[in-house]
């Protein structure tokens, strides 16, 4: 076991435990790489605006998320200030669908 000394290498602290290398920086186009999103929509239960920020890989993965929100009335989805998609609503009451921006 080696102990710092007066000689040592001048880094400072103990030199006998292992430095990590520095991190190369991030790629901005890494496929695997979490994207922000915001959920604003209206709450079916209690009929107020909600607004939800998470994370996701993508736009499908963002809408499986989002899947078990009790959505009412109206959504959107939007990541980095821009609309992604809303959700529209048929009259006659059929499904519900999203239309992208």
């Amino acid at each position: 076991m080696k102990f710092p000394s007066a000689t040592s290498s001048g880094r400072g602290g103990c030199d006998c435990l292992p430095r990590p290398e520095p991190a190369a920086p991030e790629s901005s186009t890494d496929a695997h790489a979490p994207i922000a999103f915001l959920l604003r929509y209206r709450d079916a239960w209690f009929g107020m605006e909600k607004r939800v920020t998470f994370e996701a890989e993508g736009v499908a993965a963002a809408l499986a998320m989002m899947e078990r929100e009790p959505i009412g009335e109206w959504a959107e989805l939007s990541s980095g200030g821009d609309v992604i998609c809303r959700r529209g609503r048929e009259p006659s009451g059929a499904a519900d669908y999203w239309v992208v921006d």
